[in-house]
């Protein structure tokens, strides 16, 4: 009987210490209750579980079955607040400032994180100074200084290379590894002339020590985020048919270093497709989907994304506007079909806006003796009341009731959540821009 009661402690002993936990504290404490674990995956942020947050403190245990790689706490939806830490098979326990993370986190336990976050805090410092040195070094005008700084660079840049290949070198073996490999930045044997050609060395030299083939990158948040900062921050212009061209290369570029590893290119893909969206760029998700996307394997076209991502965009600048159908002297009147006027500009508004009762006479005083503008006015109300004493001011407007307010059909389909919100439109009911004030709609189409 003994014996068993042993062998059953035993037994009960390694399968506590075999499941693995993350735990940490936040200090100050605040009033977070809640914190969230996820695995990233590529473009993939993948649920795990949990857990609740107790005078600053939390602990989530591992599923016995989790695989290793980069990992993502979420403790504030609202402001991005988050902490990713690496995961292979170890405890881990950490602390940081929820007001401010990315600089105050301190790994208390983990190996791994410990000597990642050392890597990068070190490699930081070291690129800004070489940064620094090489910036300073475009606006020199005397040969000594040069020459000062030529030297500095050279001596800052060969224990930067050291540094690197101490850090690759005792992580060997590690899962860290792998992203310290692949964040050594290239600098040049020399410092370079101008910014220009800066400027074309970064970029040329962007993925050189990314392996595009590293499972272990693919499965993380990483590659997507090098990738992320290639096309949006090393592609940059102030015009606008430009700029377009400058991501279109820079999206060429990628897939061409992924080459034929059609999965990467899939994730890839998905997260430009989900980045562009977000800054509502419809060009560039329309030469994404047409040109690489929609030619992937069938299997790897996921109609979700699609979807979601045409969704995010259709209000976008670039895009027809949403029709609007309303009742004119018994006549059913569309959006689309109004042939008027070479400008449109669709405004909700509501009579109990304080906002609006200023902005909307303005608006009417703006557009009454140009015939090139109409304005289809949506009145977001609970009742009549407001809208037929008001309205008449507004014999230029087409004025269109939208009762239920928030819940009105129309509202919900412009995603309307306050007032007043503007669009203007050129004749083909595009919208062609979305000014936040009416000032801002004068100044658009006066230029």
């Amino acid at each position: 009987m003994f014996k068993k009661l042993l062998l059953l402690f035993f037994l009960t002993s390694l399968g506590v210490q075999g499941q693995k936990y993350v735990k940490g504290t936040l200090s100050p404490a605040k009033d977070y209750s809640w914190i969230v674990l996820y695995q990233l995956n590529g473009a993939q942020q993948l649920y795990i579980t949990n857990s609740t947050i107790t005078n600053g403190e939390f602990l989530i245990n591992f599923p016995e079955n989790a695989s290793k790689g980069m990992y993502r706490l979420l403790y504030d939806q609202h402001n991005n607040g988050v902490v990713d830490f690496i995961y292979n098979n170890e405890n881990v326990h950490l602390k940081f400032n929820p007001l401010n993370p990315s600089t105050t986190v301190e790994f208390l336990a983990s190996d791994e994180n410990k000597m990642y976050h050392k890597y990068l805090l070190e490699s930081a410092n070291r690129q800004q100074q070489l940064d620094s040195i090489q910036l300073t070094f475009f606006d020199l005008k005397e040969e000594n200084k040069k020459n000062s700084s030529r030297n500095l660079y050279q001596r800052t840049r060969t224990s930067f290379n050291q540094f690197q290949q101490q850090f690759e070198k005792d992580s060997e073996g590690k899962l860290a590894n792998h992203f310290i490999t692949s964040s050594h930045k290239y600098y040049a044997n020399n410092l370079i002339q101008t910014r220009q050609k800066y400027l074309n060395s970064e970029k040329l030299h962007y993925f050189d020590f990314i392996n595009f083939k590293d499972k272990e990158l693919r499965n993380s948040i990483f590659m997507s985020e090098k990738i992320i900062d290639y096309v949006f921050y090393l592609n940059r212009s102030n015009d606008v048919d430009v700029q377009s061209v400058l991501y279109k290369n820079a999206v060429n570029e990628v897939l061409f270093k992924i080459g034929d590893n059609i999965v990467l290119k899939s994730e890839v893909l998905t997260t430009l497709l989900f980045t562009f969206a977000q800054i509502e760029n419809v060009v560039l998700i329309d030469f994404l989907l047409n040109n690489f996307y929609l030619k992937l394997p069938e299997k790897l076209i996921n109609k979700t994304v699609i979807s979601e991502v045409q969704a995010a965009v259709k209000l976008a600048v670039g895009k027809f506007a949403p029709d609007i159908t309303w009742n004119e002297a018994g006549k059913i009147k569309t959006l689309s079909k109004l042939n008027i006027a070479e400008n449109y500009i669709v405004v909700f508004w509501s009579t109990g806006c304080s906002h609006c009762l200023v902005e909307i006479p303005q608006l009417y005083e703006f557009i009454k003796d140009n015939p090139a503008i109409h304005v289809v006015a949506i009145a977001l109300e609970n009742d009549e009341l407001g809208f037929n004493k008001h309205t008449p001011k507004y014999v230029k407007f087409t004025n269109v009731l939208g009762l239920n307010k928030w819940q009105n059909t129309i509202a919900n389909e412009y995603e309307i959540t306050a007032t007043p919100t503007y669009f203007v439109l050129d004749k083909h009911k595009r919208i062609i821009a979305k000014p936040e004030y009416f000032k801002d709609v004068k100044i658009f189409l006066e230029k």
